[in-house]
């Protein structure tokens, strides 16, 4: 009986020290919660998992019409982008606000994608997580914070001069 305990206590501390050694050297590995138990914090990867985002229920697509934005090099036109987007409202009073300030929003999707195309910085136009996240920050400085959810591209396009 003194034996069967003494082996199942060294199993126990091979591993444990096995769980330890692995949360120090491969953090990845384990859970959270189970690398919080053995004093690691969690990895990094483990903080940032893709948490899809959570949008209002109720929402709907207002249709901006296609754009058409030239886009220059050595100040002549070289190129067309070509823009066409829904914008997500909430539902109710929002649509007929996003509505009436529709010139500001496609006036601000102009005026700030020829800045970004003129600035030739990466990952600019070319990138439509990046030119999505631009615009929805300055959609949401000129017509207010809570107002458009999100920017969904339904078409994204360079079209050649000529």
């Amino acid at each position: 009986m003194v034996r069967v305990v003494i082996i199942i206590v060294v199993i126990l501390v091979l591993l444990g020290g096995g769980a330890f050694g692995v949360a120090h050297l491969m953090p990845g590995v384990l859970p959270p919660a189970i690398s919080t138990l053995l004093g690691v914090p969690p990895s990094e990867e483990a903080e940032h998992d893709d948490v899809p985002e959570v949008h209002p229920q109720d929402t709907t697509l207002v249709n901006v019409e296609p754009i058409t934005i030239p886009l220059f090099t050595d100040g002549e036109v070289d190129r067309f982008l070509i823009i066409h987007l829904y914008l997500e409202v909430r539902t109710g009073p929002d649509v007929g606000r996003v509505n009436q300030l529709m010139t500001r929003i496609v006036d601000v999707i102009i005026t700030h994608t020829l800045a970004l195309a003129a600035l030739d910085i990466d990952p600019g136009i070319k990138d439509r997580n990046f030119l999505k996240e631009r615009l929805q920050e300055k959609i949401d400085q000129t017509v207010g914070d809570d107002l458009v959810v999100d920017i969904l591209f339904q078409n994204l396009f360079e079209r050649p001069l000529g």
